[in-house]
């Protein structure tokens, strides 16, 4: 590729440099990059003396491409991260409150948890933790404690939640075929557009819990037990064949009979502005 100019202005080639610039567009190491705009500046071959006309001096290629070069290796530098640093951001969010400030006591969000035991790894309380969009096809979370927990768009296929307390979770558009939720609390759960087909209910007491018809008939079709913690019928908490269904996560706000839910946090210590442990 050629510049020509007008006038007194001589044909200079195109540096290389131009071209090593468009290559680090490309390139995803901050060490290629910085190689790659080292070696086009420092070719005396390829070194463009400003082309002039008169009095009047062009901007040098080589300028050009430096600017350019600098501008990707930027760029380069922001996407890539390592495991380490995401590791120490998860904690400082999670020291810090988590998300929204709402105490996301840990983070989980779009992790690969399969077969995982997760509360032998990361303990059973699990509070206002963040699951969103897990893979958690297997994920051994029995006798956790997930209260306020988020698991929108979570791959939960055969996990294994027996025991567990997932009271006011949010687990919609959730895949939850063949779970097992044998004598899991899942109050006020809001499980809309979420597949439950087959999931395994003896004992799960889904009192207010807010939940597809559709979905709702199918476990009705097989659902027994009573939760051994709420002593209520998993029938009587889907209300199987009890009529119109009026329950839903906020009826405690206008029934004066319903179940006010308990305090399950400590303000100070899942706040980003308390000063508690």
């Amino acid at each position: 590729m050629a510049l020509v100019l007008g006038g007194n202005a001589r044909v200079a080639r195109a540096p290389r440099a131009v071209v090593a610039a468009k290559k680090t567009r490309k390139t995803v190491g901050a060490a290629r990059c910085r190689a790659s705009s080292s070696s086009s500046s420092s070719s005396d071959d390829d070194a463009v003396v400003v082309a002039s006309v008169g009095t009047t001096t062009t901007t040098s290629w080589i300028d050009r491409a430096k600017g350019v070069a600098t501008a990707a290796c930027a760029a380069a530098a922001l996407l890539v991260s390592s495991p380490a640093a995401h590791a120490e951001l998860n904690a400082r969010e999670a020291n810090r409150g988590g998300e929204f400030n709402r105490g996301s006591a840990q983070q989980f969000g779009g992790y690969d948890l399969r077969n995982e035991d997760v509360v032998g790894k990361y303990g059973a309380d699990l509070r206002l933790s963040n699951f969103t969009g897990a893979e958690m096809r297997g994920a051994k979370l029995r006798g956790a404690n997930l209260t306020g927990a988020y698991l929108m768009k979570a791959v939960a296929f055969e996990a294994d939640f027996e025991g567990a307390n997932l009271s006011d979770a949010l687990m919609d558009r959730a895949v939850l075929n063949s779970a097992n939720f044998r004598d899991a609390i899942l109050t006020r759960v809001v499980l809309t557009s979420s597949d439950l087909g087959d999931a395994k209910i003896d004992g799960a007491d889904f009192s207010d819990a807010l939940i597809d018809k559709s979905q709702q008939q199918k476990l009705c079709q097989y659902a027994s037990g009573t939760n051994s913690v709420t002593g209520v019928s998993t029938r009587r908490s889907l209300n199987c064949g009890g009529g119109v269904r009026t329950s839903s996560p906020s009826r405690y706000m206008t029934d004066e009979t319903s179940a006010k839910p308990e305090a399950a946090f400590d303000a100070s210590r899942f706040s980003a502005y308390g000063t508690g442990n």
